[in-house]
């Protein structure tokens, strides 16, 4: 029997011609017109980022600007800020027409050198007017150059009613004549006239990324020392760094480089590291990309931001969305297996927001951790022992819940260094977990490191937003890098020595006693690069000659006012340059000044006393060090623990570390 189908009209009589059914267009008809809004929609589709979760950052190698299109600054409108460069009404033809009026480039070629080296280029001469000169007067100077040097090959390139400055294009082997000449020849205007002169950059350790020309962006450098960090090393290739987190775009202008090697998916047990497409708008999808980007990510290429540790190798192994144990004992598995040096791992322990673990009090917290959970605790000594063994550093995020970060069993002892997080004030963030306290004999925050606003790279080559780059996940690869750039300068550093000098060298928050020191990551490779030779007091007492030398405090104080302390840090150096005295040395960590005076040396039993002899000022500051005692005695180790005592009171304990500087210098 035949087939009878209805349309929404009545029986469809299938043997008439497709084109009739559907009236004067008929199926062809709709079928094109389906075509054209589909190939219109896929138009306007391609008009939108292919990733909607952060803003571009993507400036050409030529055309570096704002870095996401948006005001860095929302309480500040960008285009108030910009004094467009006024020209001259009517400039007249001897100076340039607005369009042409710009310094332009010079070719390699046009540079001369002098016997000393001085590098100037060859056909350019640059004049300043004087202060009170007017439009006039650059209309005048411009007839008056001309009448004196009518050929084209002498021309006025540039002018700038604001800074009444000039460049003139001459021939080159004219130049020297004539910046001799112009000032007999143009006698009826003051001004000055000079050559171009090739400068260079005394800031080599700033990256040509575009983000550091944006404080916002690039806010969490500074205050951890990175910048002069990079003066010393910005990381070997003979460091691996583990990345064990969701997912990587290793085509990312931050990640796509010759460094990544064994990349590795746990999950899909291959080398597909990247995320699912679908999973771009998704906060774990995020996730990866972002943390290898605070890590390693790529310096001086004319892109985004960069890393703690650009020049290191990365090792990027994907835990998938869903982190458990499991997958992320099998990440660190692979990594001590695969020759990692470093692992960051920004995971660890969450709870819901119900959850009665938040009604408890910080000592009921620590209670917990020492009976909760005892077998992941040992797993994870295991894998720690493991990596310790193989010379591995593991680097933990110390998680955002605001609780004690031993609760979480993967981050207890000192087998691992856990992260706590400041934000930009330097003050701990609110969200960061914590884990020290000297009356119940815990120190389980190793040290801490700017967590909020960290900017980065996101998935599908873009950049995150400000606001998202926040948590202990963002704080741990900045240690994590610092701690690759250490063992770029020594590879035998091991996870207890490296833990020593972080929490050594770094500074204070005496606010927040809680959580670790904040990373001041120069301090420690200076650490690494002089070793841990510390002042002893039994063989400084045996043979004075052995205090000779540069000495310096372990720790950095804070500097007081009438009294009181400040949030200014400074760093004591004893300069021994005999057995009966020396001279301290005041360092000012903010102004980098320091701050001399005498000292003398009285050797009493089982004691160093060390007295200032006068007030320590320096020409360029307008304040002063009042007279102090210092003391030291035998302490750890026979180490020489010193303390000092003023007017203003007694400071803590520290170490004196030598130095290994002439004490001619």
């Amino acid at each position: 029997m035949r087939k009878i189908y209805f349309g929404p009209k009545g029986t469809v009589n299938w043997h008439e011609p497709f084109w009739k059914p559907w009236g004067c267009l008929g199926c062809l008809g709709r079928l094109l017109l389906y075509l054209l809004l589909l190939l219109t929609l896929m138009f306007l589709l391609s008009m939108f980022k292919m990733c909607s979760c952060s803003n571009p950052f993507r400036p050409t190698p030529t055309e570096i600007t704002n870095p996401t299109g948006e005001n860095p600054n929302p309480h500040v409108d960008i285009d108030t800020m910009i004094d467009i460069p006024r020209n001259i009404p009517n400039p007249g033809e001897n100076l340039p027409n607005p369009d042409d009026n710009y310094i332009p480039p010079y070719d390699d070629g046009d540079i001369v050198q002098d016997s000393l080296g001085q590098q100037t280029v060859g056909d350019r001469l640059n004049v300043i007017l004087d202060s009170d000169a007017e439009d006039e007067t650059f209309r005048q100077f411009a007839d008056e150059f001309k009448q004196l040097y009518p050929g084209d090959e002498y021309t006025i390139r540039f002018y700038d009613p604001l800074t009444k400055a000039l460049q003139i294009e001459v021939p080159t082997e004219e130049r020297d004549a004539m910046i001799q000449n112009l000032p007999q020849q143009i006698t009826d205007i003051n001004f000055l006239v000079f050559p171009e002169s090739v400068m260079g950059s005394f800031q080599s350790n700033r990256p040509n990324d575009p983000a550091f020309q944006y404080p916002d962006y690039t806010w969490h450098f500074a205050p951890i020392q990175a910048y002069e960090a990079w003066e010393i090393t910005k990381g070997s290739p003979d460091v691996t760094v583990a990345i064990i987190d969701s997912y990587f775009d290793l085509n990312h202008d931050e990640l796509n480089s010759d460094r990544v090697v064994s990349p590795f998916c746990v999950p899909r047990r291959s080398g597909n590291v990247a995320p699912p497409q679908e999973g771009c708008a998704d906060a774990p999808f995020k996730h990866g990309s972002l943390v290898a980007c605070t890590t390693l990510g790529n310096m001086d290429n004319n892109r985004g931001t960069a890393g703690i540790a650009p020049n290191c190798k990365f090792m990027p192994i994907s835990a998938g969305h869903q982190f458990t144990s499991m997958t992320l004992l099998q990440g660190l598995l692979y990594a001590i297996y695969k020759g990692a040096n470093v692992v960051n791992i920004s995971a660890g322990d969450a709870y819901p927001e119900d959850s009665p673990i938040y009604s408890l009090t910080t000592e009921e917290q620590i209670q917990l951790s020492q009976e909760w959970r005892k077998e992941e605790e040992a797993v994870w000594d295991y894998a720690f022992d493991l990596a310790n063994a193989r010379n591995v550093t593991v680097v933990w995020a110390a998680g955002n819940e605001n609780l004690y970060t031993a609760l979480d069993p993967s981050k207890r002892g000192d087998r691992s260094i856990k992260v706590s997080a400041v934000d930009t004030n330097l003050q701990k963030a609110s969200f960061s977990n914590f884990g020290n306290f000297e009356e119940h004999n815990v120190e389980e925050s190793t040290i801490s490191a700017p967590g909020v606003n960290i900017f980065g790279a996101c998935p599908y080559n873009d950049y995150i937003p400000l606001e998202w780059g926040m948590g202990t996940s963002f704080s741990a690869p900045i240690v994590t890098g610092a701690v690759a750039l250490m063992k770029s300068l020594n590879p035998d550093l091991s996870t207890p020595d490296i833990i020593q000098i972080l929490r050594e060298t770094g500074k204070p928050i005496d606010s927040n006693p809680e959580i670790g020191k904040l990373l001041q990551i120069k301090d420690a490779l200076l650490r690494v690069q002089n070793g841990d030779e510390y002042a002893n007091m039994e063989e400084i007492q045996n043979d004075h000659s052995q205090f000779l030398g540069l000495w310096e405090s372990t720790q950095t104080l804070h500097k007081t006012s009438n009294g009181q302390a400040t949030d200014e840090m400074i760093r004591l150096y004893f300069k021994i340059t005999s057995e009966s005295g020396g001279q301290i040395i005041y360092h000012e960590e903010s102004t980098n000044l320091d701050f001399p005076a005498p000292l003398s040396i009285q050797w009493e039993q089982d004691k160093i006393v060390l007295t200032q002899t006068a007030q320590a000022n320096n020409p360029n500051a307008g304040n002063h060090y009042v007279v102090a005692t210092y003391f030291c005695t035998p302490g750890e180790d026979q180490r020489a623990e010193c303390y000092h005592s003023s007017q203003y009171g007694t400071t803590t304990p520290y170490y004196l570390r030598k130095v290994n500087q002439s004490t001619d210098d």
